[in-house]
């Protein structure tokens, strides 16, 4: 995966921290799996990790309401699709546990997500929000 850099700042402290914060749920979790450790401990990382993404998701999706954010709509739909690609990676893992193919799978839909979507879709949302201040 990545650690955070400067090219991931939107300028919203609150996107910017949970951010953080979620980028490093994710190196914990893909530093698990490379390392093998046994699916229990991979499986409680891996909640851990869902549960503090949906928790952002939401609170991402709640600001962008509180700024009447243009694009909200859009930007909501890209969450339920991301969403819906780690639901599908979870129910793999659920099924084989954790294995090469699955690491692989799983970095390259977080690295994808982070250079997209943070990278580029967060980013216009902090343009938008710092403009209104």
């Amino acid at each position: 995966m990545s650690n955070w850099n400067d090219s991931l700042i939107t300028g919203v402290t609150l996107i910017d921290d949970e951010h953080r914060k979620l980028i490093a749920f994710i190196d914990k979790l893909i530093d698990s799996m490379k390392k093998g450790k046994n699916n229990e401990e991979i499986s409680l990382v891996l909640n851990n990790t869902i549960n503090y993404a949906k928790e952002h998701l939401r609170d991402e999706e709640n600001l962008l309401e509180r700024h009447a954010y243009p694009g909200i709509n859009a930007h909501k739909r890209q969450h339920a699709q991301f969403t819906m690609q780690v639901n599908e990676l979870v129910k793999e893992f659920t099924i084989t546990g954790v294995n090469a193919s699955l690491t692989a799978k799983l970095n390259k839909t977080l690295a994808e997500w982070l250079v997209s979507h943070i990278g580029a879709e967060d980013k216009k949302i902090g343009e938008y929000i710092n403009k209104q201040r």
